[in-house]
């Protein structure tokens, strides 16, 4: 999935919810992606990771706590540590590294208890104390950093005596000029000495970049720990199974639209699946929030396999190698097509890129863009094909003829159910269109059922016609028609 679309189905609003401690953590949620296959084992063990810190959290938020103020401090020094594997480092990059060495050392305990107490795996910070001694060899732990006296003989012996002229020319102004020279030519030797020393640290420090830089990757997965733990408790939640081929969503939620509704005063209605290989066909009335289901599905798929938890009771997901998602978009008028045909180049993408990866396909009134009888026929033999492929696809259509082709057909429940007399009479103290589509709204039952293959998309259009007052004239005609 681009940018695009992991905005356009929630994933991008719950990254904007993760805060992260530290500057590592952070630049792996800025670029966080699914596991590959052949990563299953290492996405499992995230998922272990997250499932044991999830359950004894409050047990251990104390020792937590204290990780996070330690995180906060924390600078990317790794541009300083790059810099110095071939070159002399400055004071600066100096202190900078023995700050991080510092907060390595009060880390180490804390990191070993948290893992032993809640049995993480993969979580190791390694001992640096002998790397702290170089840059700080009175072992006083102050976070500060200078060229002591103590790491030379010859530079102690110049200060000295670059301090005792020093008094010389405050006691004489009659010998300043004289003396200003002699100063000048011990600071010179001064700076050669304290580059010598510079020079002699980077040398000594360098053979620790190697562990450090191993430090810093598990401080940065223990962050991102924290957080997904964090984004897990936005809505309710489940560790999800990674299954082969058989994908389960038992009362799942999306946050991000969640949040919208909630601002509206509405509630999410919580949507139920199960899918295995083949085509699966959600059909439903117009205003039904079909849309809403596939984003839905979209967006926790794309959270299980980038190791977060899923917002459902119960969650199983295939280890897809790609999630495909196929609908209109304004976008493609930029690329110099009609919707149809960016569809249509996507989809023949999508085909070549299925004859040797397992795809989740997902298509929104996939070939809505062209003449019904055309459309028809091109997605039902898009149906039948995709059957024959190993891969998973949900498509919704509002064509005929296409459920019965599939392997499984869902039904948004949209206002089955509900008699128009009584929608009708709660229009009637809306003032304006935009209340009374509200009103119907409310009316709406957002979740899906399973139906037989053969059961043909509902048709609730006219019902909605009729209450929002379109015209008498052309409601006749097309109750002839129809």
């Amino acid at each position: 999935m681009d940018f695009r679309q992991r905005e356009n189905i929630g994933f991008e609003f719950i990254k904007s919810k993760m805060l992260p401690a530290t500057p590592f953590g952070m630049e792996l949620i800025k670029n966080i992606s699914p596991f590959k296959k052949e990563e299953e084992d290492i996405l499992k063990e995230e998922l272990n990771n997250l499932n044991k810190l999830s359950k004894k959290y409050d047990i251990v938020k104390a020792d937590i706590n204290a990780v996070r103020r330690i995180f906060m401090q924390m600078k990317d020094v790794r541009g300083s540590i790059k810099f110095g594997t071939e070159n002399i480092l400055s004071d600066i990059e100096l202190f900078e590294i023995k700050i991080i060495l510092m907060h390595m050392e009060k880390l180490k305990p804390l990191i070993e208890k948290l893992t032993q107490n809640l049995t993480l795996t993969g979580f190791k910070i390694e001992a640096l104390k002998d790397a702290v001694d170089i840059l700080d060899p009175d072992g006083r732990r102050i976070p500060a950093f200078a060229i002591y006296d103590d790491y030379s003989d010859t530079l102690k012996a110049l200060r000295k005596k670059k301090r005792e002229i020093e008094i010389k020319m405050q006691e004489s102004e009659e010998a300043f000029e004289g003396l200003k020279d002699k100063r000048l030519l011990i600071a010179v030797e001064e700076e050669k000495e304290e580059r010598k020393i510079r020079e002699e640290l980077s040398v000594k420090i360098r053979p620790y970049f190697g562990i450090l830089l191993s430090n810093i990757e598990a401080v940065a997965r223990f962050d991102l720990l924290l957080e997904k733990y964090r984004v897990s408790k936005l809505y309710p939640s489940c560790m999800p199974q990674i299954t082969e081929d058989v994908l389960i969503l038992k009362d799942t939620r999306n946050p991000y639209i969640c949040d919208i509704l909630k601002e509206k005063g509405l509630e999410f209605t919580a949507i139920s699946i199960d899918m295995s290989i083949g085509t699966t066909v959600l059909t439903g009335a117009n205003m039904g929030g079909k849309s809403v289901t596939l984003k839905t599905v979209a967006l926790n798929t794309y959270l299980a396999l980038c190791g977060f938890f899923v917002y459902a009771n119960v969650a199983s997901i295939p280890l897809f190698d790609d999630i495909i998602m196929i609908f209109e978009e304004a976008q493609s008028v930029n690329r110099g097509l009609s919707s149809f045909g960016a569809q249509i180049v996507e989809l023949k993408n999508l085909l070549n890129i299925i004859e040797n990866k397992f795809v989740f396909a997902i298509f929104d009134e996939f070939a809505r863009g062209t003449n019904p009888k055309e459309g028809e026929g091109i997605v039902r033999a898009l149906v039948a094909l995709l059957n024959k492929k190993r891969a998973l696809s949900l498509l919704v259509t509002h064509f005929d003829h296409i459920a019965e082709l599939s392997g499984c057909h869902y039904q948004v429940k949209g206002l089955q159910g509900v008699l128009e007399e009584r929608i009708s009479k709660a229009l009637l103290t809306k003032s304006n269109d935009d209340a009374k589509i509200g009103a119907i709204s409310e009316f709406m039952n957002y979740g899906i059922f399973k139906v037989e293959k053969e059961k043909k998309p509902p048709k609730e259009a006219l019902m909605i016609c009729r209450l929002l007052g379109l015209q008498e004239e052309l409601l006749d005609i097309l109750n002839e028609i129809n």
